[in-house]
């Protein structure tokens, strides 16, 4: 009988929350479920949710499974776009998202994967009370708030990854049991921790990052009490963590020991730690959205408006309930401390004081950072952690104080007044419509451009866009060259390669070109079509549009909304593999243009040359360096000795014209130096060691010898 109770409570909870869920965003018929609670770009998540739905379809296509190497072939044309530079560990969520989509089609999907997040996290809580034995009503208020925390609901589909933040009560539990001593190698209790640890690998590693150091606050206790058993206990829940992660992220580290590093992927810069870090206030300050117009006037006009940094603002407002069990275990330890009784602090209090010491600006995160580590930039999206610990904590305060008879008035009170602080305003049935309305025109213009050509044709996507993570272009926000790989099924794009490797670099090239070049310079690479972002050019794109029209490439579709144009291509019979420019790899400084000037920073750098074609070909290279410091610089091609000489500073070295063979695919030229990089003594803080010049390389063609 208990364990059906336990279960028809949970079953209660979870219609409680699906049903708030519903209202709140407007899916109360089935109509405008095929809606998904958000779409494409906006101000404030920059169009995230079409990278989230984007790896759903690939998903859903099967053109990527999880674990391994994934090339989805639809994206990155003529080549198929390279996915495993870009860790994603939660690509199970995207998995389930994409397979359930099979059923009930992709919108849908993301609306159920959206919901069960607030489920899950739910259902977490209330175990993790009644596990600590907290009273059943006040579990389930506590559940029900953590399940609709302003976390979750502003992060909401565009940084899915985050929402699925389900497991961090789980996890808090078990490092409260490895503290205590209370696991017994293979019990009842290790069987939970072991698969709370791995389950926690696979998600968000921003959680993992953080359950492990608070795992080795543990094996730190222990090892200070020389009760080597625990220790060992708590080392081996976190191994199982790391083994969780490796496994997840097994595609990019299996394609970086093959191919090397990509420094671009996922380049996280030390500013990014300052603007991005947690800031108290933002634990108690209201976002603008909040359903009290003057507690949300507050938070702007005393916070929010007046302050210089401005990063991912608004979701770690933690609500009224968050607030009161923080103030309830600070003035808890407060007091305890002026008691002198430091023992008799919460083990809560510790780990939030730990969480904050880390996460605030300029805490030990970004002194990480300093050190190379700057991997978890956001750390303000640890406010989670400490919202679950200020809850569990209320939960646990007002069951052991909280007198029998006024439990359900107090929690009546605890859930209306949180719930009505914490839900945002109900989404409308005008704002569901007129995002339904912008889907259809993508939908329609996405199934305009399959019927006007050919099945497997390769549409070039203008302007060309970095990927994954570029800023918005005027009024095109990032991700958008992904929506119509949402409605498509016959064409290839030639967006969505993961930036930081060559095969990528040729459209920065193509798009340089005056737009009749350009348009037959694509026909000759096989490609049908150019799909035109309107929002990101001045004017609509009307001048490109008409340099093509001139050249006799005309507009064959358009969206209705006006932002997307579609240019038909004729394209040659036997197309060609676009020629790759010189591409500086690992080794040289990030970004910019082959013939730029580049700095090499560490004593050996690579460039890649590549040969697109099948048979191998001749190329002639010219190039300059010049150096700050004396130092010998010794180059190979492919191996090969390519020159070998003493670099001095004032001078600058020619070298070349040069020929080489460049067999087919890909070409290494090393360069190495004695001289190890150092600060060039300018204000810049990245250590180099010499400065390439005017890089060229020009292949050789039978009809006019080496051309450009």
């Amino acid at each position: 009988m208990k364990h059906l109770r336990g279960a028809a409570v949970s079953l209660a909870l979870v219609a409680v929350i699906v049903i708030i869920w519903c209202i709140i965003y407007g899916r109360t018929s089935l109509a405008v479920w095929n809606t998904p609670v958000a779409y494409g770009g906006d101000a404030i998540h920059g169009g995230d949710t079409s990278l989230i739905l984007a790896n759903a379809q690939a998903f859903l296509n099967g053109e990527i499974v999880p674990v391994l190497q994934k090339f989805v072939k639809s994206l990155g044309a003529p080549f198929a776009a390279n996915w495993n530079d870009y860790p994603i560990t939660e690509e199970l969520i995207f998995a389930a998202m994409g397979w359930l989509g099979r059923g009930i089609g992709l919108f849908a999907s993301a609306n159920a994967i959206v919901l069960l997040a607030h489920v899950l996290a739910g259902l977490s809580f209330f175990w993790v009370a009644k596990a600590l034995k907290y009273k059943t009503a006040f579990s389930l208020a506590g559940a029900v708030l953590f399940a609709f925390s302003p976390f979750i609901f502003y992060r909401n589909l565009s940084h899915l990854n985050v929402v699925y933040c389900w497991h961090v009560p789980l996890f808090l539990l078990v490092t409260w049991w490895t503290y205590s001593g209370r696991i017994a190698l293979w019990d009842r209790k290790w069987w939970i921790a072991a698969a709370v640890s791995f389950i926690t690998g696979t998600f968000n590693p921003y959680y993992t990052c953080m359950y492990l150091q608070l795992l080795g606050f543990g094996v730190l206790l222990h090892s200070v009490r020389k009760q080597w058993p625990q220790a060992a206990m708590a080392f081996g829940l976190g191994c199982l963590a790391m083994a969780g992660f490796l496994l997840m992220n097994v595609d990019t580290i299996s394609y970086g020991l093959q191919h090397g590093s990509n420094l671009e992927a996922g380049v996280r810069y030390l500013m990014e730690m300052e603007l991005y870090g947690l800031k108290v206030p933002d634990l108690l300050m209201p976002p603008p959205y909040h359903r009290w117009h003057w507690w949300a006037s507050f938070g702007q006009s005393k916070y929010y408006l007046v302050t210089a940094l401005k990063g991912e603002m608004w979701s770690p407002y933690l609500g009224f309930a968050g607030i009161a069990g923080l103030a309830w275990l600070a003035g808890m330890s407060i007091f305890r401390l002026f008691q002198g009784k430091p023992r008799c602090i919460p083990v809560q209090a510790w780990q939030t004081l730990w969480v904050l010491a880390f996460s605030l600006v300029g805490g030990a995160n970004l002194i990480l950072g300093i050190l190379g580590c700057n991997y978890f930039r956001g750390s303000n999206r640890y406010s989670i952690i400490i919202l679950c610990i200020s809850l569990l904590f209320l939960v646990r305060q007002l069951s052991r104080h909280c007198p029998r008879r006024l439990a359900l008035p107090v929690t009546f009170i605890l859930l209306a007044a949180g719930l009505a602080d914490q839900l945002p305003p109900v989404t409308t049935t005008a704002s569901i419509e007129q995002l339904a309305q912008q889907i259809q025109s993508d939908r329609e213009f996405t199934a305009g451009m399959e019927s006007g050509l050919p099945p497997g044709t390769m549409v070039f996507q203008l302007p060309v866009v970095g990927f994954p993570e570029s800023p918005p272009i005027n009024k095109m926000y990032d991700y958008e060259h992904l929506k119509p790989y949402l409605f498509s099924r016959r064409l290839r794009y030639s967006y969505g390669a993961v930036k930081g490797r060559a095969p990528e670099t040729w459209q920065r090239e193509v798009e340089k070109m005056p737009p009749a070049e350009m348009a037959a310079k694509l026909e000759e690479y096989g490609f049908g079509a150019i799909y035109i972002n309107t929002k990101a050019f001045r004017n609509g794109g009307s001048k490109l549009i008409d340099d093509l029209r001139y050249a006799g490439k005309p507009v064959f579709i358009e969206s209705s909304r006006k932002d997307l144009a579609a240019i038909r291509l004729t394209p040659a019979a036997v197309p060609s593999m676009p020629d790759i420019p010189p591409f500086c790899g690992p080794g040289w400084t990030v970004g910019g243009d082959p013939g730029d000037d580049r700095w090499a920073i560490a004593r050996e750098a690579t460039i890649e040359f590549w040969n697109t074609h099948k048979e191998s070909t001749r190329t002639s290279i010219q190039f300059g360096l010049t150096t700050l410091k004396p130092r010998r610089v010794r180059i190979t091609f492919n191996s090969e000795l390519f020159d070998d000489f003493h670099l001095w500073p004032q001078a600058y070295r020619t070298i070349g014209p040069k020929e080489v063979t460049l067999a087919p695919g890909k070409n290494i030229m090393q360069f190495e130096t004695d001289v190890p990089p150092e600060m060039p003594g300018n204000g810049d803080p990245q250590k180099v060691t010499f400065l390439m010049r005017g890089l060229k390389a020009a292949r050789f063609t039978r009809d006019t010898g080496f051309a450009k």
